[in-house]
C-alpha cells in the first residue's frame, strides 16, 4: 500500500511517519510526506494513493480544499488535527477518521485498524458523530435503525442507546453499507437486525427490531423491502 502524509509540522509528520511504518511493516510500498495543498495534489490525482493522513491547517490553507480538488479519489484519509469540532464536515468527504491532536499511538493505531480492516472488506465498517466535543466511532454492525428528525438524524443503537448526527437522512445514507434500507422517508433499517413485517388492514407496514417494535415502512417503498427480505 502506498500512504501519503500531508503535514506542515515537521515534528508530527516525523512521528506520523515513525508510525506508518512501524505498525504497516512490510505490507508498506511508497511512503511520501508533503505540506502544501498544491505540492501534493497532482501526487492524488495520479491514482498511486491508497491512504492519506492530512492535517487542516496547512501553512494557512484548508486541508479540506485537497479534497474538494481531488473530488473523491480513490483512496481513504484520515484527518489528524487539532480541531476535532470539524471531524463533522469530514463526512462530506467520505473521511475514514478523525485523529485529534495530540494524539496517543494507541488512538493512531486504532485509525490505521480501521483503514486495513476497510482495505480487506472493502468498505467502511464505522460512522462518525460528534458528541459533546469528542469524536465517536459507532460501529455499523451496532446500529438497529436510524431516524430523521428535521434537518440532522439519530441513530439507534442495538443496546438500546441513541446518537445525534448532524446530517440528513438522504446524505448518510450515501454512507452507510448496502445492508442498510430506507423503509419510510424517516426510517432506514439495519436488515442484519431485522426480526419481522407486520403486514396490517388498509394497507399498514411495520418492521420490528432487535431493538425497536413497529418501524413504519411506506407503501412506496414497501416493494424495496419485500424484495430485501427475499435475499435475507
Amino acid at each position: 500500500m502506498n500512504i501519503l502524509i500531508v503535514e506542515d509540522e515537521p515534528l508530527i509528520a516525523q512521528r506520523l511517519e515513525r508510525e506508518v511504518r512501524g505498525f504497516f511493516g512490510a505490507r508498506l510500498g511508497k511512503l511520501a510526506l508533503g505540506e502544501d495543498v498544491d505540492e501534493v495534489l497532482a501526487v492524488l490525482r495520479a491514482g498511486e494513493v491508497d491512504l492519506l493522513l492530512l492535517d487542516l491547517n496547512l501553512h494557512g490553507d484548508d486541508g479540506f480544499r485537497l479534497l474538494e480538488l481531488v473530488n473523491k479519489g480513490r483512496f481513504s484519509t484520515i484527518i489528524v488535527s487539532a480541531y476535532p469540532e470539524r471531524a463533522v464536515h469530514g463526512f462530506d468527504f467520505g473521511v475514514l477518521d478523525f485523529v485529534a491532536k495530540p494524539f496517543s499511538q494507541a488512538r493512531l493505531h486504532r485509525a490505521f485498524q480501521r483503514y486495513a480492516d476497510r482495505a480487506a472488506h472493502g468498505e467502511a465498517r464505522s460512522l462518525i458523530i460528534k458528541k459533546m466535543g469528542c469524536i465517536e466511532l459507532l460501529s455499523f454492525d451496532e446500529i438497529s435503525h436510524i431516524r430523521a428528525d428535521g434537518h440532522y438524524t439519530r441513530v439507534h443503537m442495538c443496546d438500546g442507546s441513541g446518537h445525534f448526527h448532524d446530517s440528513p437522512l438522504d446524505k448518510l445514507m450515501a454512507a452507510l453499507p448496502a445492508n442498510f434500507l430506507r423503509v419510510h422517508r424517516s426510517y432506514a433499517v439495519n436488515m442484519r437486525h431485522f426480526v419481522r413485517l407486520h403486514i396490517e388492514a388498509g394497507g399498514k407496514y411495520l418492521i420490528d427490531t432487535l431493538v425497536e417494535q413497529g418501524i413504519p415502512v411506506s407503501r412506496s417503498l414497501y416493494p424495496a423491502v419485500r424484495s430485501a427480505l427475499a435475499k435475507l
